[in-house]
């Protein structure tokens, strides 16, 4: 997920067209108990954008101090200071995170291959990410390379995690007033990468739902990080009942279930609350819709100036903070997401 900067707004028709245009999705070890004792031939591959990347784009903030300052104690191409979605789904299935593709070779591969790539999203995002189906087509061209067999397929894990980009990207090339139109081709789109993924062979496939992007700090700026802006939270809202219908649609034609999603609206929305009422008991706890890193105006974290200055501050403890920027989770609002995902992981592993 890339940070965009925006002017104030003017007038009601203007928020609300800001308030689209400016969020975007780019992007302490716990264990999970999971799938039996030995996880022997199971994979993780993962597919989408910087929610889920660990280390694609390498030109990018994630691979800039302060970044990884958590976990793991220096810049490793999450956008975070620790770890993120992938880490804790990984921990879950008991196997070390996939390498990112972008550090691929034929020794290192054991454990699923990342796709994932900051800043992309199901159609074209990014000037020179993989988008969804691209990397997908890598995906398909290494399994025709026989780089993984029938078998390492089957008991395969699949995480996909798309969309928030494309709605800033969207609304970017000018594109305000067709939200629900947009919604409903995405959606579609992302329908036909994940039936693809499946067709694929692999075992089994979980795809997150859009967060609540009325809820980045970027956006709650807006109203002081005192609230989350309801008005957005609709897109998503809307983004992620479409989505369920054509999972469920998919998963009744197979007979089965073959396909989960991960809820990541109401997980983020619990998690911010919890931390909310913490807050409002004691203070000195960090508001949950405030960023850890703090960016100059015109800055992201991570900027420094000609003279190496930095342009951004980072909050006393970050174990503390919900965000870590003002799009992205900080490690612990990553454990906290993924606690609540937890029994949607239960039925991911026992599909």
């Amino acid at each position: 997920m890339r940070k965009k900067q925006s002017p104030f707004i003017i007038t009601l028709t203007t928020l609300f067209v800001l308030l689209l245009s400016i969020f975007t999705v780019e992007g302490a070890k716990k264990t999970y108990g999971v799938v039996g004792s030995s996880n022997g031939n199971v994979k993780l591959f993962v597919f989408g954008d910087s929610y889920v990347d660990t280390g694609n784009f390498i030109h990018s903030q994630s691979y800039k101090p302060p970044c990884g300052i958590t976990f793991p104690g220096h810049p490793g191409g999450r956008f975070c200071d620790g770890r993120v979605l992938t880490d804790y789904l990984a921990l879950y299935l008991k196997i070390d995170s996939p390498i990112p593709n972008a550090y691929r070779n034929a020794s290192n591969i054991q454990n699923g291959i990342n796709f994932a790539y900051g800043g992309t999203g199901v159609f074209d995002t990014h000037i020179d990410g993989p988008n969804l189906t691209a990397q997908i087509n890598t995906f398909e061209q290494l399994i025709q390379q026989n780089l993984y067999t029938k078998t390492d397929l089957q008991s395969s894990f699949v995480l996909v995690n798309a969309g928030g980009n494309d709605y800033t990207a969207h609304i970017q090339h000018g594109s305000f007033f067709d939200i629900p139109k947009f919604t409903k081709s995405l959606v579609e789109q992302l329908a036909r990468d994940i039936k693809r993924i499946q067709s694929l062979g692999v075992g089994k496939v979980a795809v997150s739902l859009i967060q609540p992007m009325g809820c980045l700090p970027e956006l709650t700026v807006i109203d002081m990080h005192m609230n989350c802006i309801d008005l957005v939270n609709k897109v998503s809202q809307n983004h992620n009942q479409l989505l369920n219908d054509a999972i469920k649609q998919f998963n009744t034609q197979a007979g089965k279930t073959v396909l989960v999603t991960l809820d990541l609206y109401n997980a983020f929305l619990s998690a911010i609350d919890t931390m909310n009422k913490a807050h409002d008991r004691n203070s000195s706890l960090m508001n949950p819709l405030e960023e850890c890193c703090v960016a100059n105006m015109g800055h992201e974290c991570g900027d420094v100036d000609e003279k190496g200055a930095k342009q951004y501050k980072v909050c006393q403890n970050p174990n503390l903070a919900f965000f870590w920027d003002t799009v992205h989770p900080s490690q612990n609002g990553w454990n906290a997401i993924f606690t609540l995902l937890q029994p949607s992981i239960a039925q991911f592993t026992l599909l």
